[in-house]
């Protein structure tokens, strides 16, 4: 794991839109969740999937990406909106259990026109925060202004594993259809 800064993220970040994309264009959201990742989910359900942000806020760094392209969360049908809820809930109780952070923040992020840091797909980030000092305030934690943290693969691949091994199962009240 490295922490880069912002100047040479946005130029990988470039490149991996490339990377996924080609010249042709697209959403990379939409890629993402219809898994054109180079890793693998780390939990889905049927309206949305979990993968592990690439260039993260602090390590351990989780989207929640619908499968459905909708760039306003008013616009979601129920449904998926819930599932959507569901993973982010699932992602904070993962990251709890196995990397133990002083808390995690969640967060709707995202803008109406595509910027070198965010897609307009609407997505959820479930971000570990393990300082307990200023550089745990919402506006630094929800920006790359601490550095920008990029995975080797293998260390990508093994935070996946520990993050799936660690993923909550259905309590009984939720397996019956009460939760």
């Amino acid at each position: 794991m490295e922490t880069i800064d912002k100047d040479r993220a946005l130029l990988l970040l470039a490149e991996h839109k490339r990377r996924l994309l080609g010249d042709g264009g697209g959403c990379v959201m939409c890629a993402l969740a219809h898994g054109q990742a180079d890793l693998p989910f780390v939990a889905e359900n049927a309206h949305a999937v979990v993968l592990l942000d690439r260039f993260a806020c602090r390590y351990g760094h989780l989207m929640v990406i619908p499968r459905l392209h909708e760039e306003h969360v008013s616009r979601l049908p129920w449904d998926v909106f819930h599932g959507v809820q569901r993973l982010t809930h699932e992602a904070a109780r993962a990251i709890d259990a196995s990397l133990k952070p002083a808390r995690v923040f969640t967060a709707s992020l995202g803008a109406t026109v595509e910027l070198p840091m965010t897609y307009s797909h609407y997505h959820m980030h479930v971000i570990p925060v393990f300082e307990t000092d200023e550089r745990a305030r919402p506006a630094r934690v929800l920006s790359w202004s601490e550095g920008v943290v990029v995975y080797d693969d293998a260390e990508a691949a093994e935070l996946c594993r520990k993050l799936s091994h660690h993923w909550p199962r259905p309590l009984p009240r939720e397996a019956a259809g009460f939760g």
